[in-house]
């Protein structure tokens, strides 16, 4: 089966426990990966390894722990390619995988084309598009992306996309969870698992990794114009919904908390 990486920080001593348990009791051997913590990081290596004005241009200023976050990241898809890995799943270390886990990595294995530019999300996607779905094991979907996905707890990274965010992201310039972002520009290509498969801990209610992430975004929101808004809601409310929406066949999914009807 392909390699599991779990990020982790050398002091986040429960996390790593509780990942490890839940992996030990579905099988899955895993590799620990030191995660880079930001907030250690002195100005002359910020310099070198975040790409400031591109930030600021194309996605918004980060913080020391996103740009922690992100070099993690890229460290984990630089050791899959050292190791010679064509696929692996990517974990940090407040993910909750389920069950079907190990089924779902077997699935993947078997479909995912290992030079192709490709990142399969296997943690909760809110909207996904219908149009090209592909069953998996009869329960599950592999699907196109659609809206914009925060999410990197849980995750597949062929050997094509690897390269691909090595090559893009160095210097760093946005969050490791750009999805979106990434797939505009070229860079990978980006789908979804449908019922979802990895959750997230209580642990994920405090993050190492990312301190910092919801102040910037306050930030972001409190300078955008009333015109901004406007122009959002009346595409979101009227015009995405009549033209948009049904053409693109988009699905919503559950939230992983409410059960099945």
């Amino acid at each position: 089966m392909m390699p599991i990486y779990v990020i982790n920080l050398e002091r986040a001593a429960e996390r790593r426990r509780k990942i490890g348990t839940q992996l030990d009791r579905l099988g899955l051997s895993y590799v620990l990966c030191q995660a880079v913590d930001g907030a250690q990081l002195d100005a002359q290596a910020v310099s070198a390894l975040y790409d400031e004005a591109t930030a600021t241009r194309d996605y918004r200023p980060l913080s020391r722990g996103e740009l922690g976050c992100a070099l993690s990241h890229l460290a984990v898809y630089r050791r899959m390619l050292d190791e010679g890995a064509d696929r692996a799943l990517v974990l940090e270390d407040d993910a909750a995988p389920g069950v079907d886990v190990p089924r779902v990595l077997r699935e993947l294995e078997r479909v995912l084309d290992p030079a192709s530019p490709t990142v399969v999300l296997l943690s909760h996607v809110d909207k996904y598009t219908r149009w090209g779905r592909q069953s998996l094991d009869g329960q599950r979907h592999l699907v196109r992306r659609y809206g914009h996905w925060w999410l990197a707890h849980g995750y597949i990274v062929t050997r094509g996309a690897a390269e691909r965010m090595l090559a893009a992201l160095q210097p760093v310039w946005s969050a490791a969870d750009f999805w979106a972002g990434f797939e505009r520009r070229g860079i990978v290509r980006v789908r979804a698992v449908v019922p979802s498969c990895i959750g997230l801990t209580e642990l994920a209610q405090t993050s190492y990794l990312e301190g910092g992430r919801v102040d910037l975004d306050t930030a972001e929101k409190s300078r955008r114009s009333i015109g901004y808004y406007l122009k959002r809601y009346l595409y979101q409310r009227f015009l995405h919904q009549i033209l948009v929406r049904p053409f693109l066949r988009v699905a919503r999914q559950r939230p992983p908390s409410q059960p099945p009807a």
